[in-house]
């Protein structure tokens, strides 16, 4: 820095100058001047670094939110999009009964998660459904097919884009998801709208000057709402347009805030009467097209050079007069108080910062644990939608299973009623026998599914026999084992016990013995293998094999990725393998895909426990 060299070469000039001739006196009301604009420089440079740090640091922070923010709400379009009833309805868009069915889903979603609205629309941008059907500002009946996340949607499939409402006027942050018809094209679009709007009111609870641009440079989220809907710069022509076409800021005047971008220097904003100056650091989110910026005032720090040069400027002085009146070593005894109390301010300052610091890092690591909360209850709703998922791809067997014990027992109805009319009382007797035991058949197949689709949790586990979880998951395939002549070969030990929860473990298997009959859908010959064995002493190993064709080596690195299926369109969504893995990890086991000698081979290894 300048300043101090300029000090401390005019020191040693003076000191030169006046040493034989000049009183202290004199040197020193010379150098007061000189060493208080120094000071000054030196602690006002100081202050200003260690604002920029501090910036720096709430930047990180305040992206990790926001970017949670966002991302919380990201699955739940997909999932929508996945819903049977959603499908349905596009299907038949003007049914009464299936609109009100999803009307009332989505609201009941919409209230359970806390977005501000789910709508459906279908391929001409025309909502169908919404969650605030009942409400005066309701979506149904609006075209949306001008909104560029309608646009985009439609184009790949997936979008995401924040402007207001053009219904209600409320701004948010609008998430599209593209419904697949089964022969291919798009049936509809799902659109989740996410109210940002309580980031801004907490940066201003805390005191912090946030803001959030989009890509052409427009602030659409501010902790100071005088900033919202205004550029930095002057907008081109074309973005004005593009903006005023889809109505994404509403009837914002677009007014610029600065004449001149800032970047990573100073910035003056107007906020009401006074204007807000300090430094700005940035971060750029490109996945996201934003930018978050961060401003910190450094009124303080000029406060700060100022109290230390008049500090300075005064003990000059007194130094001055002090060397005039009283003795060096009562000199020295001054200068040694005054850094004293410097340090002593110093440590409490800093200790005051310290303290402030811990009470917002406690308060970062609360937000974090209730963010793995929201995780954690998302990851077991998409678990339970996956096993749901599973109860539809097989529930034609089911249909099938449940209605062969019907056409038997209409059987012995109607024979019953002959047998008694001619008196004979045996033969209605052993009917009516029978007919309890095709009752109690049609019984414990909807108990299997009445189970196997509960909602479960970690609070559930406890040791469960594999032998168990895989005959129940046989039980569910039984009908499609014999329609499809599956020779099927189970040796598993009665001791094979691990610790799980039964009827996540029952889910994996289930979508383990799915895949393999999939893959001998072509093959003459079809056998399905389920063994296991204990791996050393901490664990058991079980292996479901089947005849097919294998894995070939190009899927095997894709093979437990979300979505990622080798199956025609509307056979398959890609989820079991992945959610299979994640269940099992949650477990503390693994599950690993290899190629046998016929065929392909999964291997599901899990803590043993003692039976």
């Amino acid at each position: 820095m300048r300043i101090p060299r300029l000090a401390i070469r005019a020191i040693r000039r003076i000191t030169r100058h006046h040493a034989a001739s000049a009183t202290w006196r004199w040197t020193l009301a010379v150098l007061t001047p000189i060493v208080t604009l120094a000071i000054f420089g030196f602690t006002l440079d100081a202050g200003h670094e260690q604002v920029r740090r501090a910036a720096r640091q709430r930047l990180v922070i305040g992206e990790a939110v926001l970017r949670s923010a966002v991302e919380r709400y990201r699955y739940l379009p997909g999932v929508l999009a996945l819903d049977t009833e959603v499908r349905i309805l596009l299907d038949a868009v003007d049914d009464p009964v299936r609109v009100a069915a999803v009307n009332t889903k989505f609201e009941t979603i919409a209230r359970a998660s806390g977005v501000a609205a789910i709508y459906l629309l279908d391929r001409d941008g025309l909502t169908r459904s919404a969650s605030n059907w009942n409400e005066e500002l309701s979506f149904v009946g609006t075209s949306y097919a001008y909104r560029p996340y309608f646009t985009e949607a439609v184009a790949t499939g997936a979008s995401r884009y924040f402007g207001v409402g053009t219904t209600t006027n409320r701004p948010g942050l609008f998430i599209g998801k593209a419904v697949p018809m089964p022969g291919g094209g798009i049936a509809g679009i799902v659109v989740v709208k996410v109210d940002l709007e309580g980031l801004q009111r907490e940066w201003r609870q805390a005191g912090e000057y946030v803001l959030v641009s989009d890509a052409s440079g427009v602030v659409f989220l501010a902790s100071e709402p005088a900033w919202k809907y205004r550029p930095f710069r002057p907008l081109t022509e074309a973005d004005t347009a593009r903006i005023r076409e889809a109505r994404q800021y509403g009837d914002s005047d677009l007014r610029p805030l600065l004449s001149e971008q800032a970047d990573g220097g100073t910035i003056e904003l107007p906020e009401g009467e006074r204007t807000i100056s300090g430094v700005v650091e940035r971060t750029a989110m490109p996945d996201l097209g934003w930018t978050l910026w961060y401003i910190a005032e450094t009124d303080a720090a000029l406060r700060q050079a100022l109290l230390a040069a008049l500090a300075a400027g005064i003990s000059s002085l007194a130094l001055a007069f002090a060397l005039a009146a009283a003795s060096q070593r009562r000199q020295r005894l001054r200068s040694e108080q005054a850094m004293r109390l410097t340090l002593e301010r110093r440590v409490a300052e800093r200790t005051a910062d310290l303290s402030t610091a811990n009470a917002r890092l406690r308060d970062e690591i609360a937000e974090r644990e209730r963010a793995t909360a929201a995780l954690r209850a998302t990851q077991d709703e998409l678990i339970h939608a996956g096993r749901l998922a599973a109860l539809g791809q097989i529930s034609t067997a089911i249909n099938h299973e449940i209605n062969q014990p019907l056409a038997a027992l209409r059987t012995f109805l109607s024979s019953s009623s002959i047998f008694l009319e001619r008196g004979d009382t045996a033969t209605v007797g052993r009917n009516l026998k029978r007919m309890t035991e095709v009752t109690q058949r049609i019984a414990e197949i909807i108990r299997h599914l009445k189970v196997f689709a509960r909602k479960t949790g970690p609070e559930h586990w406890e040791p469960v026999r594999l032998g168990t979880a895989a005959a129940a998951a046989l039980d569910l395939l039984a009908s499609r084992i014999r329609a499809e002549s599956v020779q099927v070969t189970c040796t598993i030990p009665p001791e094979a016990t691990v610790r799980a929860e039964p009827i996540r473990l029952e889910q994996v298997i289930l979508n383990l013995m799915v895949n393999a009959l999939d893959a001998m859908r072509d093959t003459p010959e079809r056998r399905l293998d389920l063994t296991a064995s204990r791996e050393e002493s901490s664990s058991w190993r079980l292996r479901v094999a089947d005849s097919g064709s294998g894995i070939s080596e190009e899927h095997m690195p894709h093979l437990f990725d979300p979505f990622f299926t080798t199956k025609a369109a509307g056979e398959g969504l890609g989820l079991g393998l992945s959610l299979s893995a994640l269940i099992v990890r949650d477990f503390g086991g693994s599950l690993t895909a290899g190629n046998g000698t016929d065929g392909a081979v999964l291997t599901l290894v899990l803590p043993a426990v003692e039976a």
